[in-house]
């Protein structure tokens, strides 16, 4: 609709009271058309009334002309009396039986094809009276007709009313087209941008010029207060990405935190539950952490967590998730676990992944890590308990290298020409582990 509209330039605003008055004329006209239409089907209604008081009076009197003929199956003159109804009443069809359902008389005037179909479907009625004889039903009466003499009153009627409407309203819909459509237009127009701005979160429409003062002013606003909008849903979006980021990710590694690992877990859980499948969890930390930040500073421990972050983001990206859960901290959740799969072949993986030796600056890291891991459901039913067990053997796997002397060490880049100390003479303690 924009289109044409933008084709011809801006259009002059004119006041809407001239069209809006035009199109009260149209809905006046309209008007009339339904009271019309409700009269004539209230006409209708009453004459199908009338027919069928009228059609019980007939099948009365000719249910009390019938007792003799029906006692004594008379079927002359059982048909005499159907025959003696007058053929101005309309009756179509009409028959007698007998209580055993012996047909002793019958009429079927009824025409066929659409006329008779027509005929059954807007004028006939049909009723039935059974005939009593001291109590005793000896048989029954059937009548249907008054199509006939109805379709003659409504047609005088129909010919009227159907002049008078078509006159009518040519008249109102040839001035509700022109001038409604002229009114309305812009009012639809703005409803489609509102409806793309609400489904679509589309804020790049903007609501077309219009002919109409009124509309003018509230699409001038209105195209305003999109522009504020779409200004407005920009912040917000950068605003959320930013707060989502802070309460989900790890500002250090870029990692998910324990507020995003929760749920992940979780869902994971539910996975395995539903598949039937395992999964692993893997729980480790770095064996010397706080003797890299007491000797070498946090610029450095801060390296390290970044690359061992990086390296658990790298290690079997379609399988696992990494999160950094606090400190020197790390979980990795493996899922599925395939049943052929041998955890203690993938630890060592994950251990020989982990410990590539770091350059910073003229150094050398070597890390080294404590691995601990749980298999679900093999080893618990509950995620909690799941961490738990996790978390227990890593410290057994900590306790274990620290009897065996493996912890992280440093030595100076001969190829950077570095002359630093090496971490040799650092003697280890156990809590530093």
């Amino acid at each position: 609709m924009s289109r044409p509209m933008r084709a011809r330039g801006k259009l002059p605003a004119t006041a809407s009271a001239a069209h809006i008055g035009r199109a009260l004329l149209s809905i006046s006209a309209l008007t009339i058309v339904i009271v019309g239409a409700g009269a004539f089907l209230l006409s209708y209604y009453f004459l199908h009334q009338l027919t069928e008081g009228h059609l019980r009076t007939l099948i009365s009197f000719a249910a009390s002309e019938s007792r003799s003929a029906i006692e004594f199956r008379d079927t002359k003159t059982a048909a005499e009396i159907l025959q003696s109804i007058p053929k101005d009443e309309g009756i179509t069809y009409a028959e007698i039986r007998d209580a055993s359902g012996i047909v002793l008389a019958r009429i079927d005037a009824r025409a066929d094809g659409w006329i008779g179909r027509l005929a059954a479907r807007v004028g006939n009625e049909r009723v039935s009276q059974d005939v009593i004889v001291e109590g005793r039903r000896i048989g029954d009466i059937s009548v249907e007709g008054g199509s006939e003499p109805m379709l003659r009153t409504l047609s005088g009627l129909l010919a009227w009313f159907g002049f008078g409407t078509l006159l009518i309203a040519a008249c109102a819909l040839a001035l509700a087209r022109r001038y409604t459509r002229r009114f309305t237009q812009p009012i639809w127009q703005l409803r489609e941008v509102v409806k793309h701005l609400i489904e679509g979160r589309d804020f790049s429409r903007r609501a077309p010029p219009s002919s109409l003062a009124e509309v003018e002013d509230l699409r001038s606003e209105f195209n305003v207060l999109l522009d504020e909008i779409s200004l407005r849903d920009h912040l917000l979006t950068q605003s959320n990405a930013a707060l989502r980021r802070v309460a989900y990710v790890d500002s250090l590694t870029g990692l998910p935190n324990r507020a995003m690992f929760e749920p992940a877990l979780q869902k994971t859980i539910e996975a395995c539950d539903r598949n039937r499948t395992r999964a692993c969890l893997f729980y480790l930390d770095i064996d010397a952490f706080k003797s890299v930040n007491d000797n070498l500073g946090h610029a450095a421990g801060d390296d390290l967590l970044s690359c061992i972050a990086a390296r658990l983001r790298a290690w079997r990206p379609q399988e696992t998730t990494a999160t950094r859960i606090g400190g020197d901290e790390f979980v990795v959740l493996l899922s599925p676990l395939a049943d052929a799969a041998d955890p203690e072949l993938i630890l060592a993986e994950l251990h020989a992944e982990l410990e590539v030796p770091i350059r910073h600056g003229n150094l050398v890291l070597h890390p080294s890590t404590s691995i601990g891991m749980a298999i679900y459901p093999d080893a618990t039913q509950g995620t909690d308990e799941l961490v738990r067990l996790a978390d227990q053997a890593m410290y057994a796997a900590k306790n274990r290298r620290y009897e065996e002397g493996r912890v992280t060490r440093w030595q100076a880049d001969a190829a950077a020409g570095g002359q630093a100390a090496s971490s040799e003479w650092i003697k280890v303690d156990p809590a530093a582990m």
